[in-house]
């Protein structure tokens, strides 16, 4: 009998760690796939043995029962309820014709012994793959619609600017001499910059995952559009970078500020600063969110609010200008330690007439090899695009921070 025990035991054993082997497996495969992977021919082959294991096991179980050996507990086997019909008495003699009727009773005691079994879809119904790839939170990108664009051929663009205008415009006297004006151009020129960024991606991927290319594609093209806007608004002009807007722009006049000014007041002082210097109308104002919503949620002394619809949307418009809203711009700090807190950025300027973008090449997509990467069965991915910024009238602008919030 203990040979028997030894027998069962190290077959139970086999069993038990095969299916939880085979198990294990199969719950890899399926995270694979809901990562938008395949399943590996390596994979595929270890499931098929372990298979071929598991069967094996149970022939030798079924061989050694037909000899006899009973290697299952039969002590409180439970039984299905076909069992128990199938061992009835009065079934038995149905089945044998010595009868025309059976009547089976099923007592409490034998629905207490009676095996369950559940149908259930486990391993039936397929894993529902849901090909969009969840990305990172992105900034919305707004600072180039503001400005008019001019295609450019070439590594260059040139345009005048007006130098010296001296006014002669007067009254005349019947057969007087006619007084004259002058001017004076002074040309600019500079060179077109190019912003590129890459990644390398290999074959498989790209075969094994279609939207893999079209999320990389436009992965890269907001690194790059990313860059694009902060080159707008704050290039230094140093090297490569471009000469951004925010880089020449007037810096707000503190003169103009009035004890109790709210950031409402100060966007009214820079607009009417930009229309005094350039003789042009402000025709947007940028912010960071976290300005705007501190305006939106001003109210007046019975904390009413100024302008907010609580149960609609409120189009961005300070005086008139429309408000845009860009990460891109800096709140600000809080004090901390002895460094004073710092209130956000904003920038108030004629976009139109003050600034335009030069497009030498738009945004492109390029797909090559780089050293071997062509034995690795690996590609780039390349982005890029050519531009110029020219700020003509850099008096056109006007930019600040709010007082800090207290």
């Amino acid at each position: 009998m203990s040979e028997v025990k030894e027998l069962r035991d190290s077959l139970d054993k086999q069993l038990k760690d095969g299916f939880q082997g085979l198990q294990q497996k199969y719950d890899h495969v399926a995270e694979e796939l809901q990562k938008g992977n395949s399943v590996t021919l390596e994979m595929k082959s270890k499931i098929e043995n372990q298979k071929g294991e598991l069967e094996r096991v149970i022939e030798q179980v079924q061989k050694l029962e037909e000899k006899g050996i009973q290697l299952r507990n039969q002590v409180g086997e439970k039984k299905s309820f076909i069992d128990l019909v199938k061992g009835n008495d009065a079934y038995k003699a149905l089945q044998q014709k010595n009868q025309n009727q059976a009547e089976i009773e099923i007592t409490k005691s034998d629905m207490a012994s009676m095996s369950e079994t559940k149908l259930t879809s486990a391993g039936l119904v397929p894993t529902h793959w849901d090909p969009i790839i969840q990305d990172r939170p992105r900034q919305d990108l707004v600072i180039r619609d503001l400005i008019p664009t001019t295609p450019v051929d070439g590594q260059s663009y040139s345009y005048f600017l007006e130098k010296l205008h001296t006014r002669g415009a007067g009254m005349v006297a019947e057969g007087a001499a006619k007084p004259s004006s002058d001017v004076t151009f002074e040309q600019k020129t500079d060179n077109v910059r190019k912003i590129a960024v890459w990644m390398p991606v290999t074959d498989e991927a790209l075969d094994d995952i279609p939207q893999l290319y079209s999320y990389i594609q436009e992965l890269l093209r907001y690194d790059l559009k990313l860059k694009e806007e902060g080159q707008i608004l704050k290039g230094d002009g140093q090297g490569n970078n471009l000469n951004g807007i925010m880089t020449q722009a007037s810096a707000f006049n503190a003169a103009l500020g009035q004890a109790g000014d709210t950031a409402i007041d100060t966007v009214r002082r820079s607009i009417y600063q930009v229309r005094k210097q350039s003789k042009r109308a402000a025709d947007a104002i940028v912010m960071t969110d976290l300005d705007w919503m501190n305006i939106e949620l001003l109210k007046d002394a019975d904390s009413r609010y100024l302008f907010a619809n609580l149960q609609g949307m409120v189009t961005p418009v300070l005086w008139g200008r429309p408000v845009v809203v860009s990460d891109s711009m800096d709140e600000g700090v809080p004090a901390a330690g002895g460094t004073a807190a710092t209130g956000g950025e904003f920038v108030v300027g004629s976009f139109a007439q003050g600034a335009r973008l030069y497009d030498r090449m738009a945004f492109t997509v390029k797909v090559g090899w780089i050293n071997d990467d062509f034995v690795k069965n690996q590609r780039v991915l390349l982005v890029e695009e050519r531009l110029g910024l020219a700020v003509r009238r850099p008096y056109a602008f006007v930019k600040g921070r709010f007082a800090a919030a207290k």
